[in-house]
């Protein structure tokens, strides 16, 4: 252990910029193989007039190469005005704390190496010069790192049997991964910590153990790592390989975010709606294949639907699915984010040709069967605008395909292409017999191993936004986030061209691009004197055979120009239809009445008949208007007090329509005798009202969102098992613990000043992982009272 001391010097006065930052280097005798920085003291005040101090940031980062070690010190002043505009100077002084390579440790193993690692959050290129095409085949680890997003390293080892040393028979290793401000030693996920050592020559890739896996939590993945790795015979540890080092940088990219919503059955068999918890956990092929390091769940409800969804049609999704998507659409309201639908467990019988899940191309919204959980990447990933693999030589042909999608070497058509890894499972997935999710013929039920993600498709989601238009087309010539009133048509088209419009409503939204099928077909907004306003071209849904059958299905999201008296409907230069748009209806919000479990809102509406309404209540987190329930005809509707998260106070509007033409009325409504309502904390895939033990997985997913089904940011939690903290996020391994039981703890700070806590007791068997019971918390209010920090017994609820 070696220990240094230094300064940063920022004795320039600085204006107009902030903060600053300034570097210094310190080299050390030998390798450094950890380091902890600590601020010792800072000086800093204003160059000349003084002012008050209204936000001070000093910060220390470092990062190690070698036996070199770089501190960043980040410096800023500010006064209230949170500008700039005044000189300050300063200086930080700190204390480096070094853990060295040992002066007198032996020599690095002769007969062992590590010759390469794979860095695989999903998929990824290595050695794929061996297995692909020259078109196909990309330098190794070419696919990027992304923040916030577990990382699988492979670490390829090779062992020279024949240099005479002792043999190995069990090889593990260690891989240490460095921060700016934290060191953590991470073990092999590989059953028992441990592989059988051989040439790297000799490693098939396909075979998860062949080499030394390790999983890099999610929490850990954010900007600039120092990793390194040596491995060791696990009976003679103190004799290792030479060091293999490397720096990571993990790129940011924007959330996916999704609203849940449950839906519940009655026709032809009677279902309940899925939980939140059950279609968070049918979410996990979609959390581990996508390329986000997020992907956050904005809320959740409930609807029920009286549609039959059990169908096999000759094409597309049938009535049934069409429908639900129209009621998802009305939920969706002004959000930018994908609803999707989750449908319950235990209805869809496995038959050939029968539609599992459905979503139009682009359109934001999607629905499936939650127990067939690779048909919801699926099913996102046409909201997001992916098309069909194209499945070549298939009968029947892959409808709404991607004639772009690459065929990989001599793999099936559809394959993923080059080798998937899944840390959380330590699993690997052979492009030989893997398909991409994105394949058109999913089997149900799935064959474990059957679907992952290939390069193509993730690429193509990286950063894809809902309506963004085709993959590589021209970006609209807009500002980010901007929002516009948006007419949300609904029409059908008949064979002999009549049209029928469908009860639409217009309302601000953000700009809706489309991936949709043209139609050949254009609609035109006409004032009153008959002059063109706006002109749009129309699309047919693409779910199924699109423009190819009648009648024309049409869901488009609009520009609605304002002094819009008529609709005109054009085939080519064929006028075909022509209506008036009618004055929209005036409705009045006539009082809430309180509930037990929240308020009952009333209205009335001026004609009141044939009259449809939309009722919506304000998200203030996402500063956007949702649907509280697809549309109705009736003039009340309940708001759960759930969704009164931020206050006692919630804005809620409902809007009118007979056509187009589109009224509406806004209030404020409080709910009497608000309490603040207490966060949801659970895991992921863990069915609290199981009796007995029950099996869970090696690495937990902890869930906790507030009553209306957002999601808390995940850096808020902190998980302990048996009082020792072990996780930062929303992932806790558990490959480390040794047998026997544990009390897993979690606890979540920072929600407007309460903190959230949940346990249970678990443990390990040689037969896996078992999750006994919850346990009962103390009174909260009384630890607060007490000043005590409880250690609960292991007694269950």
């Amino acid at each position: 252990m070696e220990l240094r001391t230094d300064s940063l010097d920022f004795s320039m006065p600085l204006s107009g910029s902030g903060p600053r930052s300034a570097s210094k280097t310190l080299v050390f005798p030998r390798a450094v193989r950890s380091v902890a920085a600590g601020l010792t003291g800072h000086t800093i005040g204003y160059s000349g007039n003084d002012h008050h101090v209204g936000r001070l940031e000093v910060r220390l980062d470092t990062t190690q190469l070698n036996n070199t070690v770089t501190v960043t010190g980040t410096f800023g002043l500010r006064d209230w005005s949170g500008s700039w505009d005044d000189q300050y100077d300063g200086s930080i002084e700190f204390a480096v704390v070094a853990e060295l390579e040992s002066a007198t440790a032996p020599p690095p193993r002769a007969d062992l190496a590590v010759a390469d690692i794979e860095l695989n959050q999903a998929v990824q290129f290595f050695r794929s010069a061996s297995f692909l095409d020259p078109i196909n085949a990309l330098p190794d680890n070419s696919i990027f790192l992304i923040a916030r997003k577990s990382t699988g390293v492979r670490v390829y080892v090779d062992w020279d049997s024949s240099a005479g040393l002792p043999p190995i028979s069990s090889l593990t290793g260690e891989l240490v991964v460095r921060t700016g401000t934290t060191t953590v030693t991470l073990s092999p996920i590989n059953p028992g910590g441990v592989i059988a050592p051989k040439r790297a020559i000799n490693i098939n890739q396909a075979l998860a153990n062949d080499t030394l896996n390790f999983m890099i939590p999610a929490v850990w993945c954010a900007g600039t790592v120092e990793i390194s790795c040596d491995v060791f015979d696990q009976a003679a540890p103190n004799s290792r390989s030479g060091t293999f080092a490397r720096t990571l940088v993990f790129v940011p990219v924007e959330p996916l975010q999704l609203f849940l919503v449950g839906v519940a059955l009655a026709t032809p068999v009677v279902a309940p709606a899925a939980t939140q918890a059950a279609i968070s956990t049918a979410l996990s092929p979609l959390v581990k294949t996508y390329p986000r390091g997020d992907i956050v769940q904005t809320g959740f409800t409930a609807i029920n639907f009286a549609g039959n969804l059990i169908a096999c049609p000759t094409s597309g999704c049938g009535s049934g699915f069409h429908d639900l998507l129209d009621q998802l659409k009305d939920l969706r309201g002004g959000s930018g984010d994908i609803y999707f639908g989750g449908l319950p467990p235990g209805v869809f019988i496995p038959s050939g040709g029968c539609v599992i899940g459905c979503s139009p191309t682009g359109d934001g919204v999607a629905a499936a069967f939650i127990d067939v959980p690779l048909t919801i990447p699926h099913e996102v990933g046409h909201a997001l605008g992916r098309k069909h693999d194209p499945c070549t030589g298939c009968s029947p042909a892959a409808q709404n395909p991607d004639s772009n999608y690459p065929q990989y070497g001599n793999f099936p058509s559809d394959s993923i292409g080059v080798f998937g890894f899944d840390p959380v499972t330590n699993t690997i997935f052979n492009p030989a017999s893997t398909l991409d999710f994105m394949t058109a013929f999913l089997v149900v039920p799935t064959p474990p191993g059957f679907g992952w993600v290939s390069p193509y498709t993730y690429r193509g989601l990286l950063g894809a936004q809902v309506g963004g238009g085709v993959p590589g087309g021209p970006a609209p010539c807009t500002r980010a986030n901007a929002r516009r009133n948006t007419l949300f048509l609904g029409m059908e088209i008949r064979r002999d061209r009549t049209v029928a419009i469908r009860p639409s409503f217009h309302y601000d939204a953000p700009l809706q691009g489309s991936t949709k099928c043209g139609s050949g077909f254009s609609i035109e907004f006409q004032d009153e004197s008959r002059d063109v306003l706006d002109c749009s071209p129309l699309h047919c849904l693409c779910t199924g055979n699109g423009c190819n059958c009648w009648p024309k299905v049409i869901r488009d999201a609009l520009p609605m120009p304002g002094g819009a008296r008529w609709v005109v409907i054009w085939e080519g230069e064929k006028k075909i239809h022509e209506e008036a748009i009618s004055k929209a209806p005036t409705v009045k919000i006539k009082g809430a009445e309180p509930r037990e479990d929240g308020l009952l809102l009333e209205w009335n509406a001026d004609p009141a008949e044939k009259t449809w309404y939309l009722v919506q209540w304000f998200d203030e987190k996402s500063g956007v208007f949702r649907g509280l329930a697809p549309r109705t005809q009736d003039a009340q509707m309940p708001i759960p007090k759930r969704l009164f998260t931020h206050g006692e106070e919630l804005r809620v509007r409902v809007l009118a329509t007979q056509g187009i033409a589109t009224g509406h009325a806004e209030r404020i409504i409080k709910l009497p005798n608000y309490q603040p309502p207490e966060p949801v904390v659970g895991l992921t895939g863990i069915l609290e009202t199981a009796d007995g033990p029950q099996k869970i997985s090696a690495v937990l997913e902890v869930s906790v969102h507030d009553t209306a089904g957002r999601q808390v940011p995940t850096d808020r939690v902190i998980s302990y098992i048996d009082g020792v903290e072990v996780a930062r996020g929303n992932q806790v391994d558990l490959r480390a613990l040794h047998e026997g039981k544990h009390v897993l703890r979690i606890v979540v700070r920072g929600l407007g000043g309460r903190t959230a806590v949940r346990s249970w007791l678990i443990e390990r068997t040689r037969q896996g992982f078992f999750l006994h019971h919850a346990i009962c918390e103390p009174d909260r209010r009384y630890e607060k009272e007490k000043h005590v920090h409880p250690h609960p017994a292991p007694k269950a609820c």
